[in-house]
């Protein structure tokens, strides 16, 4: 039986009850999970006799590991692999923070790796996050995912005292949990409950001064939720919303209005949803996930750029070594450009509206 891989599927509801009530029903729980060729084993064995790793970040003795197989490469290049921009930036770093803090349930871990990304502390995230500030967003400080997400693996030898790290090798990422978490809790964040948990901590409020003027201020916070509870209220479908930088900014003033704080919150999670094609109502149904180190590509730029949702077929990130040397790229060999490849895998991760 075919099945439709369509636009939200990223949907990770790790998790059938990480919604407010009022989607809880309608997301599914997407469940988390090829012999490699002879070159991979080869690599591997040669990359284990010779490199030594690190679990720290990769600017201390795992440097000169990753170095070595980039042996061209300056360190302004290897930062820019790690973690530079790509104009994919999705999600405000402080928004982030707060939803990992009050939702357990979509984030089992404060660093991430519970998708199967890998610690970096220096940077404050994981290899292959990048920051950058997002105009839609307010201008916040945001994140996004680059190469190194997908193409960047760490393992673990009896002959090596720390991990090693290998480039252009297929991770085990999770990144459908990753964006499903995201826009399960922004959905979440829907109900006024769970409002009020989450300007506790993004406005670094104490909690008995905020207890207080969310009391005094309810019924017109309610009002207003109930009035736009996505923030996409007379904007056309895809669109963004004007979000100032003052509208969201991270402080807790004696007067401060609530209600409006929490109608620009809103508005800033349509521009979520919305940069990531993604529709203001949680779907009735979702495609299975494809689990860690697995997507779907072409069906993500068919369905999300194109609107021409493909049949569901995840398949592993490719390896992405010597691939300027091969005539046929891709997963499938669908292609004879590598410049034509990446142009695609950038406009896949390309949030709309960039």
């Amino acid at each position: 039986m075919q099945r439709t891989f369509l636009p939200w599927s990223f949907v990770s509801p790790a998790d059938s009850d990480c919604c407010s009530r009022q989607v809880r029903r309608r997301l599914l729980r997407r469940v988390a999970p090829a012999a490699q060729a002879c070159r991979l084993v080869t690599v591997t064995v040669i990359l284990l006799a010779t490199a030594v790793g690190t679990d720290a970040a990769v600017h201390d003795s795992s440097t000169h590991t990753d170095s070595e197989q980039v042996p061209t490469w300056s360190a302004k290049d290897m930062d820019f692999f790690l973690h530079g921009s790509m104009s994919a930036e999705v999600v405000p770093e402080s928004v982030l923070r707060a939803f990992i803090k009050i939702y357990p349930d979509l984030f089992a871990t404060n660093d991430l790796t519970h998708l199967g990304l890998i610690p970096d502390p220096e940077f404050g995230w994981p290899i292959g996050l990048s920051r950058a500030n997002v105009k839609h967003l307010g201008e916040l400080p945001s994140l996004g995912i680059n190469c190194a997400s997908c193409h960047f693996a760490q393992i673990t030898s009896k002959s090596a005292n720390q991990p090693i790290r290998i480039l252009g090798a297929t991770s085990h990422f999770d990144v459908e949990k990753f964006f499903g978490s995201i826009l399960a809790a922004t959905f979440k964040t829907s109900d006024p409950a769970d409002m009020k948990k989450f300007l506790g901590i993004y406005l670094d409020a104490d909690a008995k001064t905020l207890d207080a003027a969310w009391r005094s201020q309810e019924q017109h916070i309610i009002a207003a939720m109930r009035d736009d509870p996505f923030g996409a209220k007379r904007v056309p479908p895809g669109e963004l919303r004007k979000v100032d930088n003052a509208e969201v900014r991270q402080s807790f003033e004696p007067d401060i209005d609530l209600a409006a704080r929490t109608q620009a919150m809103l508005k800033l999670f349509h521009n979520m949803r919305a940069a990531l094609h993604v529709p203001d109502q949680p779907p009735e149904k979702a495609p299975p996930s494809s689990g860690p180190g697995r997507n779907a590509a072409f069906g993500l730029l068919a369905a999300g750029l194109l609107n021409l949702p493909q049949p569901y077929s995840p398949i592993k990130f490719g390896l992405v070594w010597n691939v300027e040397k091969r005539t046929w790229v891709h997963w499938d060999g669908n292609t004879k450009s590598p410049i034509a490849r990446n142009l695609l895998a950038f406009a896949r991760d390309l949030p709309s509206h960039s």
